[in-house]
């Protein structure tokens, strides 16, 4: 899998130090049937987004006390190491689930048919990644952040320890931190309403489908019953009328 831009490959690589996160993505292809994939979609992304509200109350308590006082712990460091590293993470994992809801979209398109009413949700998706790569860059250009730092895991988080070293270091790598967290939970509650829509467009569908189907079968106990009625009961009476002949000459001796 190919990504674009510089945030997602240091996502990734984070996401593969800590592979038991990436399992959340994971999960949408396990034998489950297209309905339950979205569901799990759903479920992955709210937990996510819930896991980047935290990060970034985090990273909000953390940029305060770097405004605030004077003499930081001596932790301070690590911390926004760990912060940042864990809010990489969750990047990752965002677009892990933007490709999953597109390959979701692929497959509900070929088993289901006109089901998404002229929206195309793989290009939703698509937008999605896009623009959370786009709002990342745009967050550590503005704090003067040079993307060619952030290319790898191990960059990535050379480059914020070292940065956390001194004082305006540490106010760059936190107000961009802080800002790619609040945009992420934004992003996500964005990819959620996208799922959200799909579900609600393959559940309208089968609906219908169903609908459709109760509709015909209705219109064919119809015609059954006007055959009974009317048609059938003729044929019927007819065939009752058949001339026999006259049983009374019949001797059985």
């Amino acid at each position: 899998m190919k990504f674009k831009q510089i945030t997602v490959p240091v996502s990734a690589a984070l996401v593969l130090a800590t592979g038991s996160n990436f399992a959340i993505a994971g999960t949408l292809t396990g034998g489950a049937t297209m309905p339950e994939q979205i569901v799990q979609e759903g479920t992955a992304i709210m937990q996510l987004s819930r896991a980047a509200e935290q990060v970034q109350n985090q990273l909000q308590m953390l940029l305060n006390e770097a405004r605030n006082l004077q003499n930081l712990p001596t932790n301070f460091t690590s911390q926004i190491t760990g912060e940042l590293g864990q809010l990489t993470n969750i990047v990752g994992q965002g677009n892990a689930l933007s490709y999953a809801g597109q390959n979701i979209s692929s497959q509900l398109s070929s088993e289901y048919p006109g089901y998404n009413n002229g929206v195309n949700y793989q290009q939703e998706y698509q937008n999605w990644n896009n623009t959370t790569s786009q709002n990342i860059q745009n967050a550590l250009q503005a704090q003067n952040l040079a993307s060619t730092q952030f290319a790898t895991q191990g960059q990535a988080l050379a480059s914020i320890e070292s940065a956390s070293q001194s004082a305006a270091g540490r106010m760059q790598v936190l107000q961009a931190g802080n800002q790619i967290s609040a945009m992420e939970v934004k992003q996500l509650q964005k990819m959620q309403q996208i799922s959200m829509a799909q579900n609600d467009a393959q559940l309208a569908y089968e609906k219908q489908k169903l609908t459709e189907a109760s509709q015909q079968n209705s219109l064919s106990q119809q015609e059954l019953g006007t055959f009974l009625g009317t048609g059938g009961q003729n044929a019927m009476g007819s065939g009752s009328s058949i001339n026999l002949g006259n049983t009374s000459q019949f001797n059985p001796n």
